[in-house]
């Protein structure tokens, strides 16, 4: 008895079992048809929330994928990832489950998580648009903008594109209102056939109206002018005309005359739908209504193409300059989806045939929201690559031509949907998106370039701003991509260059040196203007900027002691400046055969390039010419009796040192010429001598001809140049006298000159008779030395008016002892420790032909220094040195203070 009542009780937990599984089994199967029911009726929200329901009661895979994919029509992205997630779980998942989880991941910005799901997938089988490689370089590469919700329209609905009419006034698309199903169940297993007009069924949420941002800041929606609109939504204003252009979703009760029936129900689309055959799709039509003065729509227009039975046609753009209409649309025909689309019309709204942009535009999946600016075309796209969803592209647009292609990249686009980019007139640019961390599900984003301006202007030597003959390449230092530079209104040129970022510049001209400038930086700068100016400089081809002569003796080319310290200055130059070549041209005097004198004179040349490749300066950096007896200085040719100093005259090497030697070669700009624009000479010191005469006399003596050779020299090469000549004398005789004999001490360097072959026009010249003493010997009698000093005629190079030497020197005439001497160099001419020594040597000095000298005492060495001018730069005093050494004062030398 026992053993039977056991065996009943067992039997009885078992049936109670049963009967308990059975009635969860059927109550999750019931679950799962109503929820598929409602999928398959468009109303994911309730359909999603069924899948929800049946999954707690029995966590099955059909269940977890009808909630993602419920989720997913909604755009919900983080709950679509989440069931997805759920869905790859279980062992009986698909393939395709897997490539709709990488693309939830990817919406996600979960990449790790799509890497992950690789390994078990055939990349042959990824999300079409999904590029791995592309994905990292736009993370990486973001532009540098700044993104900010517009919180103050915002909500908590689905929010979108941002447009402006001709007045300034502000509009937007929203679901917002009213949200939820309020007809439906708690728990329901039929499915009502009824459609609610009062809701969207698909999202559970209010039907797409446009809502005007009053001044106080409130919105306030619009009323379709269309009668029976579901969706109100795409407006673009005119910004030429009071017109408005629109897409409305109606209610369609008769369609070309015949009465519109469902088999089932009626869905009224947003942009997208999914047709079948027991439901009528109402797809969104294109409008436009003219506006009255306070911005209501006053009248509307159908679009010629609508077809709200068969195909959508939805954000709208117009080019008022090229009277174009762009739109988006799935008509037959298309490459599949929504593709873009323009057509032409006239004033009247007359429209002409539409035109397809094109397979490079236009996919198998959706384009959308065109939008043109300038050489710009805009639009949105999930069938190129992006990071997910739709995504914002560019193309170029020139003459009404559109091609190329480009992601706009992070921060524009991100995992989600990012569309309905658009520009105002004020410079604003607006976006709207699903992103992560919105307020809603779609919300509206002005986008603030965090903009760094670069800023250049090329000039001349003058100041003058430089619009045409040079070329300018800019480029990111890393990369080395060209970025492109254009001319603003005031000629200047300039570009927008991101943050924490090196740049380069380059600017080359024909015959101008060429300017880098690879110092541009933007480091620690998030806004601002990065300013340049370059001076574009002229490179003064074959310019003599330095001459000098040396002398031979009869019959022989070995270089004489007094030609030295010439050579020696030369290399010194020449080493120093690398773009400088010497031209040597050599000559004998008349006697002996021509044959004989034209290789002495050879010889020479040769010699002086021999004497210089000692010093260190490359044969070819030296020219050479000889002449024989031709071009003698004077009149001693043959058969000419002439005294011997003429004859010295005649055997000479003329030594032309020449800037940039090769025309048309392009030259760096020296860093000793960075200032070359203020530099006459180019920074080189001309020696300048000054001629001296005897007592009462106005003739050249033998050394002044020497010098005049080589002021004719000069001249002879430089065209530009002319020389200012200032004749003096000493302060004996009456003032009429020295006036005049002043004048002819100038005339007669004049006339030499003239002799010589240069044009009187280059030879000014002035007297001043005794006016003008080095020395005034008024109050003191002065020594004879003194008197000569004063018998001269002074000599200034001009160039353009201005003399080529006045920067280089600061000398003074003798006086005081100078004891605040600092940061300068000093040719010294002796060192005494007694200040009258160093008075007598001053004197000598003077005597010896030294117009400037003077003295100062060192107190920390406890010494008197004379000196013979003061100098700021070591290559002239150098110079300066030689020439004083050439002129027989070995003893010289240079101090620095």
């Amino acid at each position: 008895m026992v053993l039977i009542m056991k065996k009943e009780i067992k039997l009885a937990l078992v049936l109670i079992f049963i009967m308990f599984s059975f009635q969860q089994s059927y109550g999750q199967q019931g679950l799962l048809r109503y929820a598929e029911k409602e999928y398959n009726l468009f109303h994911f929200q309730e359909a999603a929330d069924t899948y929800v329901k049946a999954f707690e009661k029995r966590g099955k895979y059909q269940a977890a994928k009808g909630a993602a994919m419920s989720y997913e029509k909604m755009n919900d992205y983080g709950q679509a990832y989440e069931w997805w997630e759920k869905t790859v779980g279980f062992e009986n998942a698909s393939p395709e489950d897997y490539t709709y989880y990488i693309g939830a991941a990817n919406q996600q910005g979960k990449l790790e998580e799509v890497m992950d799901a690789l390994d078990t997938l055939d990349t042959a089988l990824l999300p079409e648009g999904l590029m791995l490689d592309s994905l990292t370089a736009w993370y990486q590469e973001a532009a540098d903008v700044r993104f900010s919700a517009m919180d103050s329209i915002n909500s908590s609905s689905s929010d979108f594109i941002m447009a402006n009419d001709r007045k300034g006034n502000k509009y937007f698309v929203s679901d917002r209102g009213a949200s939820g199903n309020p007809s439906k169940a708690g728990l329901r297993f039929d499915v009502s056939e009824k459609f609610n007009e009062s809701l969207y069924e698909w999202t559970g949420r209010d039907f797409l109206k446009i809502y005007k941002v009053q001044k106080d800041g409130e919105v306030s929606s619009l009323s379709s002018p269309v009668p029976e609109s579901f969706h109100f939504s795409d407006p673009f204003f005119l910004a030429e005309s009071p017109v408005v252009f629109y897409t409305v979703t109606r209610k369609l009760k008769r369609y070309n005359g015949k009465k519109v029936r469902a088999k089932d129900r009626v869905n009224p689309e947003m942009d997208y739908g999914q047709p079948r055959e027991d439901i009528v799709d109402y797809y969104p039509e294109l409008y436009f209504s003219k506006l009255d003065e306070e911005g209501n729509f006053v009248d509307y227009q159908p679009f010629p193409l609508n077809n709200p039975l068969e195909y959508s046609v939805i954000t709208p753009y117009v080019d008022e300059a090229n009277q174009q209409l762009y739109f988006a649309s799935n008509m037959p025909g298309g490459y599949g989806g929504f593709d873009l689309y323009v057509m032409g019309y006239d004033e009247e709204f007359n429209f002409d045939e539409p035109k397809n942009l094109g397979p490079e535009i236009n996919t198998a999946l959706d384009e959308r929201d065109p939008f043109l600016v300038e050489e710009h075309f805009y639009f949105a796209s999930n069938g190129h690559a992006g990071l997910g969803g739709m995504d914002i592209f560019r193309s170029v647009y020139n003459g009404g031509g559109i091609s190329g292609v480009e992601n706009m990249g992070v921060p524009y686009n991100s995992s989600r949907d990012d569309f309905a980019m658009r520009f105002d007139g004020s410079g604003d640019t607006f976006l709207s998106s699903n992103r992560p961390g919105g307020k809603g599900l779609d919300d509206i984003y002005t986008i603030q370039e965090e903009l760094i301006r670069f800023l250049a202007r090329v000039i001349d030597c003058e100041g003058n701003l430089l619009t045409a003959g040079f070329v300018v390449d800019f480029a990111a230092k890393e990369s080395n991509e060209p970025i492109d530079l254009s001319e603003n209104e005031e000629s200047e040129l300039e570009t927008t260059v991101s943050k924490d970022q090196e740049y380069q510049l380059e600017i080359r001209g024909k015959g101008y040196f060429t300017v880098r400038d690879s110092q541009i930086s933007t480091g620690g700068m998030s806004e601002g203007v990065i300013e340049r100016e370059y001076r574009l400089i002229p490179i003064p081809y074959s310019k003599t900027v330095f001459v000098d002569l040396v002398y031979y003796d009869l019959d022989r080319s070995m270089i004489r002691q007094d030609a030295q310290p010439v050579l020696d200055k030369l290399a010194t130059l020449m080493g120093e400046r690398d773009y400088l070549d010497l031209s040597v041209r050599s000559y004998t005097d008349s006697r002996a055969s021509k044959e004989y004198n034209q290789q002495l004179s050879h010889s020479r040349a040769e010699a002086v390039a021999a004497y210089l490749s000692e010093k260190g300066i490359s044969s070819s950096r030296v020219h050479e010419e000889w002449f024989g007896e031709e071009d003698l200085v004077n009149d001693c040719g043959d058969g000419q009796p002439c005294p011997e100093w003429k004859h010295q005259q005649n055997r000479r090497s003329e030594l032309v040192l020449v800037a940039f030697s090769e025309e048309g070669r392009e030259y760096e700009l020296p860093e000793d010429l960075m200032e070359l624009c203020d530099l006459p000479n180019l920074g080189v010191q001309m020696d300048v001598p000054i001629i001296y005469f005897d007592f009462d006399k106005a003739t050249l003596r033998p050394k002044s001809v020497h010098d005049l050779n080589r002021i004719g020299l000069l001249l002879k090469e430089r065209d530009e140049m002319a020389i200012a000549l200032a004749g003096h004398t000493d302060i004996r005789g009456p003032e009429a006298y020295n006036e005049a004999l002043s004048e002819k001490r100038a005339e007669v360097v004049r006339d030499y000159l003239v002799e010589q072959g240069i044009t009187p026009d280059r030879v000014t010249y002035q007297w001043f008779g005794k006016q003008q003493p080095v020395h005034d010997c008024s109050d003191s009698p002065c020594s004879e030395a003194e008197h000569q000093l004063n018998r001269r005629t002074e000599i200034k190079i001009m160039v353009e008016g201005k003399n080529v030497n006045e920067d280089h020197i600061s000398q003074t005439v003798k006086g005081n002892s100078d004891n605040k001497m600092k940061n300068e160099l000093l040719i010294v001419a002796g060192v005494f420790s007694n200040e009258e020594n160093a008075k007598i040597q001053l004197d000598k000095l003077e005597s010896e032909g030294c117009a400037t000298v003077n003295y100062f005492w060192d107190d920390e060495v406890g010494l008197y220094y004379c000196y013979i001018g003061r100098y700021t730069n070591m290559t002239i005093a150098n110079a300066e040195l030689d020439g004083f050494k050439r002129d027989g004062f070995k003893e010289f030398w240079i101090r620095e203070l």
